[in-house]
């Protein structure tokens, strides 16, 4: 609440508290714009005329600020002309009230405020969520073939950047299809699922594990060298080798990895990915259950 009048401020800040609300009270824009950066009110009622910060800068101000451009603000004015209303609109404001207020319509207008702050956080979490679905495999839970290209491509340009080194593992599942067609396609996902986990608990922090297509699996390691890269690469064979997956049925299964490293001769993000799967392929021509380089 932000009027200059000591009063007045008393007069509108009093029916707003009895209804529940905190209410920060403020005698001019400069200090509800330092309370409001500490605050983060979600509705902000501002008188228009007032010293050192007038309401409509102080609406142009906040709006321009990223994590308070969503407050709701609402204008309070002797002016009553319609120009001076569309004036006060134009700079943002989100709503416009002409003294003197009814305590009532204060109220009214500062509920709908906040409904409209609550149906823009609930938007903002569905489209976190979509933006979150969009770059998660939804069978493993790990970051998918998108997610993957888009962290590839950034810790290649920071490793090309800072001449530092920096890995790829691809991975796949050997003779998957047998597991589908013998044990059906639930069983299979199963297998899939808990060799996610499996690669999520070997990564170190930093590392990106992904699943890049239906058996098929990738790990970015950053600032990790190729002899680093290959004892990682082992530790997943191992690890795979010696514990059966799935969760009602337990199979056994191994995996094949590619292993790459930068730098590299050519040194960009497509020689390393052709590097790595055909260090893939060369371990599955090599009877498969290995690590190929």
């Amino acid at each position: 609440m932000v009027d200059d009048d000591p009063l007045y401020r008393k007069s509108l800040q009093e029916p707003l508290l009895e209804s529940g609300y905190v209410v920060e009270a403020c005698a001019d824009g400069l200090e509800a714009l330092e309370r409001a950066r500490a605050f983060r009110p979600d509705v902000v009622v501002t008188d228009w005329e007032m010293p050192k910060m007038d309401g409509i800068t102080l609406c142009r101000v906040l709006k321009s600020i990223e994590d308070l451009r969503f407050t709701h603000v609402i204008i309070l004015s002797s002016r009553g002309e319609t120009s001076a209303k569309v004036m006060g609109l134009d700079t943002g404001a989100d709503d416009y009230l002409v003294k003197p207020v009814d305590p009532n319509e204060l109220r009214a207008r500062v509920r709908a405020g906040l409904r409209l702050q609550q149906a823009l956080a609930e938007l903002a979490a569905r489209n976190e969520l979509l933006a979150k679905l969009a770059l998660t495999d939804p069978l493993t839970g790990l970051p998918n073939r998108r997610a993957f290209e888009e962290s590839l491509a950034r810790e290649v340009a920071l490793a090309i950047r800072h001449v530092r080194p920096l890995s790829l593992l691809l991975l796949d599942l050997d003779h998957f299809k047998r597991v589908n067609d013998t044990l059906g396609h639930p069983t299979g996902d199963e297998v899939l699922s808990s060799l996610g986990l499996l690669l999520a608990r070997q990564g170190r922090r930093g590392d990106v594990v992904a699943r890049i297509g239906g058996e098929e699996f990738a790990v970015v390691l950053p600032e990790t060298g190729k002899e680093q890269a290959v004892a990682a690469a082992e530790r997943i064979r191992i690890a795979v080798s010696s514990s059966p997956l799935g969760t009602r049925t337990k199979v056994p299964v191994t995996v094949s990895i590619g292993v790459a490293s930068l730098p590299h001769p050519c040194g960009d993000l497509e020689a390393l990915v052709s590097a790595a799967d055909a260090a893939l392929y060369a371990a599955k021509s090599a009877g498969r259950d290995r690590a190929g380089v």
